[in-house]
């Protein structure tokens, strides 16, 4: 009984191990290269990166990949064969033109997440709508003016980032957005929210420095608001917002 029992504790010990190592963060491309059916996380951020060699192909498994902080000038061609991405980082690279190489990011239908922040995108492309895996979105520090017309074709959307843009109003579909929960208006150009944002199921909404932005309708079950250097009145805000909703200003 005794060594029925410390064999089935051995095979978990050794289980556990591997799920541990399975689940490691790997630094470095010679790393992962060592044990590349392994690897489902790697992250490669800040360090000067412009290319990625093509042998990287055989992290058959990658799930997260982290490239932000680099020095890529297009979108490194191997990222595209990794059919297991769910996860993606590419903020704060000096792309020649970003809005063009965030197009092509289209086709990694498997993305969950995705990072293109502080990369100056010009527009929201309609491309982006076929991710309809994707629970969030950072699109911030760009100068987009409109999203899509039909951008509540993010079924999955529930984390959106947009801060530091130029937008103004959002268009009646993404109020049909079903999952959204987190939304990350800072630093645009709203001087009004519109009535249909009752309509959404958010948590957190942060509109803080819309230095114009006056009208907040009431929000159901909203727990966070942030309206920091905006022209909202608080004591409004309480009312309509409710007593369990924390308003930050």
């Amino acid at each position: 009984m005794n060594k029925i029992f410390h064999c089935a504790a051995f095979l978990l010990l050794i289980q556990f191990a591997q799920a541990q190592k399975k689940d490691k963060t790997y630094t470095s491309i010679a790393q992962a290269l060592q044990d590349p059916a392994r690897v489902t996380v790697l992250s490669l951020k800040g360090q000067g990166l412009r290319a990625l060699p093509d042998n990287i192909t055989s992290l058959v498994n990658l799930e997260q990949l982290d490239l932000s902080n680099n020095a890529f000038t297009t979108l490194p061609p191997q990222i595209f064969k990794l059919t297991k991405l769910k996860v993606l980082r590419l903020d704060a690279n000096p792309f020649i033109n970003p809005s063009a190489e965030l197009k092509k990011l289209a086709t990694l239908t498997n993305l969950t997440s995705l990072n293109f922040s502080a990369n100056k995108v010009s527009d929201f492309p309609v491309e982006l709508l076929r991710l309809t895996n994707l629970s969030e979105l950072d699109l911030g520090y760009g100068s987009i003016r409109n999203l899509p017309t039909d951008i509540d074709k993010l079924k999955s959307l529930k984390r959106l980032v947009l801060t530091k843009n130029l937008i103004t109003a959002l268009p009646s579909s993404f109020f049909n957005l079903p999952n959204l929960q987190s939304l990350d208006l800072s630093y645009n150009d709203f001087k009004a929210l519109q009535p249909e944002f009752a309509n959404l199921s958010l948590r957190g909404l942060d509109v803080s420095f819309n230095k114009n932005l006056a009208t907040i309708p009431p929000i159901k079950d909203i727990r966070y608001i942030n309206v920091k250097s905006t022209k909202a009145d608080i004591e409004k805000l309480k009312w309509t917002l409710g007593e369990y909703c924390t308003i930050l200003n």
